[in-house]
């Protein structure tokens, strides 16, 4: 019976009590989390591109091409102009904006979120009707929530263009902002 004992004996030299099982050792834990990782990471980016999709692609270059060069032909019509703006007032429900160098019926105030198309904003500001006799007009939107765009903490471009497109006004700001001045360049 003593010779069969010494027959089935394992073959390591440690005791049987001291043979942990795998999962108390630290590396095969640590070779499981490498792909763990990898596939929580793929999974997050998937979640990722399927809820917030890129906004910044273009469809038909040409076209965006063409509308660069309408641009810049807007801002140096501007210049020409010696167009200037200041943000004269914001709250809650008005923005006013003293134009210099326009006389336009109606001027197009644009807000574009760097990141976040869903967050653009539009509003058409009209002149006020007691106009000077000066060079400069003010014009005035009411609408509601108009602040909230420019008191919350962000980066927009700002564009302030007439109505037929003829000339623009554009600017980074960075808000909250009280006080603007825009300058033809």
């Amino acid at each position: 019976m003593a010779a069969e004992r010494s027959t089935n004996a394992p073959a390591s030299s440690l005791p049987d009590s001291d043979m942990l099982p795998w999962y108390r050792y630290t590396w095969p834990w640590v070779l499981i989390a490498i792909p763990f990782a990898a596939v929580l990471f793929g999974i997050l980016m998937i979640y990722m591109v399927t809820h917030y999709p890129d906004d910044l692609m273009v469809d038909n270059y040409y076209k965006e091409g063409m509308a660069i060069n309408q641009s810049l032909a807007m801002d140096a019509a501007a210049q020409a102009l010696n167009v200037e703006a200041v943000l004269l007032k914001v709250d809650a429900e008005q923005i006013q904006f003293a134009v210099q160098g326009v006389t336009d019926s109606v001027v197009v105030l644009e807000l574009f979120h760097v990141t976040n198309q869903a967050l653009d904003q539009k509003w058409l500001l009209y002149p006020e009707p007691d106009a000077p006799e000066s060079n400069t007009l003010i014009y005035t939107a009411i609408s509601e929530g108009i602040e909230v765009p420019l008191s919350m903490q962000g980066v927009w471009y700002l564009q302030l263009s007439g109505a037929d497109d003829h000339w623009r006004l554009r600017e980074r700001i960075k808000t909250p902002v009280r006080q603007l001045v825009l300058h033809s360049r």
